[in-house]
C-alpha cells in the first residue's frame, strides 16, 4: 500500500482556473445520487436530457460513460455510499481509497465536479478544506461542492454559536442575518470554494417564508466578492407525510411555485440550480415517480429549466447592482425606487413582508451591467398565482429577450409585459 506521504499532496495544492461553464440544471435526489439505490442508466440519462437538466450524478466510471454518451455533465461523489461523505484523512487506507477512486475518473470527458458532504456546521470547515486540498493536489481540474446550509439553520446548526450549555460564543443571538453571514463568511475563508451553493425551502403547508431574498444576497454577495459563480437548491417536493405535516412543513410546490423560484434565481445572477429532488422515495409530489413515470409537473420543469439556462447565460457574468421590489418590500431587497429605472404600473402600495406571507401584486426589479456600463434588467413577477399584465416607462429605447427564441426584439420606451405566475423577463436598455 503507498505511503501517507506519497499520496497526500502538498497543503498548499490549488486548483487550476476553473470556469463554471454552461449555466447548470441538475437535481439533488434521484439516479446516481450517493446513498442511494437508483443507478443512472440509459433510461434516466435520456429522460433528465429532455427534461431539460444538463447536469446529472454519478457514482461509477459506468454511469460517467452514460452521462457521456447523452452529453451531460456529471456529479461525482468523493464516497457513493452517502451524501455526507465525510473522509478521514488521518487513516492511511481512506486516503488510499480515495486517491484510487479519484485517479481512476479524473480525466473522464462527462467528470463535471466532486461532491463533497453537505450542510456541514462552521466547525468542520477546516478538515473539510483539507480533503477538498488532497482531492484538488490529485486532479487539479475539477472542484469540489460542498453544500451550505440555510440561513434559517440554527446557530448550533451554522456552528456560530449556541451550542448546548455553553453561550453564544459570537454573541449573535437572535440575528439570523449575522450569524448567517458569519457561516458564509466562514466557509469562503475557511474552505475557499471555486463555487458557492446551499438551499433555502421557502414554501411551507402555511405560507412561505420571509427570508427568501436575504438569503439569496448573501450567498449571492460572497460569490461576487471572491469572484465565484453561485447555485441555489430549489424545493421541488415535500418531504413530510401528510399526516405528520404542520403549518411550518414544506408543501408540495406547484409549477408556477416552481417557475418563481428559478426565475428569482435568475434574476440574482445565480449560474445554477437544483431542485430538490428529482425522485426519492417518502418524498410526495416529485418530479418523477421511482419507477421513472413523469406528469405535469416533468414537462413544467423542462421549460422552467431551459429558460433558467438562457437567462442565466445572460445575467450570471454581468454585475449585479441590485434587487428593488416594487409592492411588499423583503429583507435581502431594497424598497422600489429611482435606482430601478423602470417606472411600473399599477402602483402597488409597499408594505413589510411578513413571515408566512406570500408577494401578492409584487414585482422583483434586479439591476445589472455590462463592462461598458449598459444596463439589464430583469422583471419578476413574485405573485405566482396570478398572470399579471405590468406597464412599464423607460428611460430610454428598450430591449425584451425571449428565452425561448433566445434573442431580442425592440420594445421603446413604453410598453407592457405579460408575466405568467412566477414568470420573468430580462430588458436591455
Amino acid at each position: 500500500m503507498p505511503s501517507a506521504k506519497s499520496i497526500e499532496p502538498p497543503r498548499a495544492a490549488r486548483l487550476r482556473s476553473w470556469d463554471s461553464g454552461e449555466p447548470v440544471t441538475t437535481y439533488w435526489f434521484g439516479p446516481g445520487c450517493p446513498g442511494q439505490n437508483e443507478p443512472l442508466t440509459d433510461f434516466w440519462a435520456k429522460q433528465l436530457k429532455e427534461g431539460g437538466f444538463n447536469t446529472v450524478w454519478a457514482n461509477t466510471p459506468e454511469e460517467l460513460d452514460i452521462a457521456a454518451k447523452y452529453g451531460l455533465r456529471a456529479i461525482y461523489s468523493i464516497d457513493p455510499s452517502t451524501e455526507w461523505a465525510k473522509v478521514d484523512l488521518d487513516s492511511a487506507d481512506r486516503r488510499a481509497a480515495l486517491a484510487e477512486r479519484i485517479n481512476r475518473v479524473k480525466d473522464h470527458p462527462a467528470l463535471y465536479v466532486y461532491e463533497h458532504y453537505d450542510e456541514a456546521p462552521a466547525e468542520m470547515f477546516a478538515e473539510l478544506a483539507r480533503v477538498k486540498d488532497f482531492v484538488c493536489g490529485l486532479d487539479p481540474a475539477h472542484p469540489c461542492w460542498h453544500n451550505l446550509l440555510p440561513m434559517y439553520a440554527s446557530n448550533r446548526q451554522l456552528g456560530v454559536g449556541g451550542k448546548a450549555g455553553e453561550p453564544q460564543r459570537l454573541g449573535f443571538g437572535y440575528d439570523k442575518a449575522a450569524a448567517y453571514a458569519e457561516h458564509v463568511r466562514l466557509f469562503c475563508d475557511i474552505y475557499q470554494p471555486s463555487f458557492i451553493t446551499y438551499d433555502h425551502y421557502q414554501m411551507r403547508t402555511e405560507g412561505d417564508t420571509r427570508n427568501y431574498f436575504l438569503n439569496l444576497g448573501i450567498v449571492r454577495q460572497n460569490a461576487a466578492a471572491r469572484g465565484v459563480p453561485f447555485w441555489n437548491g430549489l424545493q421541488a417536493c415535500s418531504w413530510v407525510p401528510g399526516s405528520l405535516a404542520s403549518p411550518r412543513s414544506p408543501r408540495i410546490p406547484t409549477v408556477d411555485e416552481m417557475r418563481y423560484l428559478a426565475h428569482t434565481t435568475a434574476a440574482y445572477g445565480a449560474s445554477g440550480l437544483y431542485w430538490y429532488v428529482y425522485c426519492r422515495a417518502d418524498h410526495d409530489g416529485t418530479i418523477a415517480a421511482a419507477d421513472g413515470t413523469v406528469g405535469e409537473k416533468y414537462e413544467g420543469v423542462k421549460k422552467i429549466n431551459r429558460e433558467f439556462i438562457a437567462f442565466s447565460r445572460i445575467l450570471s457574468r454581468l454585475s449585479f447592482k441590485g434587487a428593488f421590489l416594487h409592492g411588499v418590500h423583503a429583507p435581502g431587497t431594497t424598497p422600489y425606487c429611482d435606482r430601478a429605472l423602470l417606472k411600473l404600473s399599477p402602483q402597488t402600495p409597499q408594505s413589510e413582508v411578513e413571515d408566512g406571507s406570500r408577494h401578492v401584486d409584487t414585482t422583483l426589479v434586479t439591476r445589472f451591467e455590462d463592462e461598458n456600463g449598459r444596463v439589464y434588467l430583469m422583471a419578476v413577477n413574485c405573485d405566482y398565482r396570478k398572470r399579471r399584465v405590468i406597464h412599464v416607462e423607460s428611460p430610454c429605447a428598450s430591449e425584451v429577450f425571449d428565452p425561448e427564441a433566445g434573442g431580442w426584439s425592440y420594445a421603446g420606451t413604453s410598453f407592457d409585459l405579460d408575466l405568467a405566475c412566477g414568470g420573468g423577463v430580462i430588458i436591455r436598455l
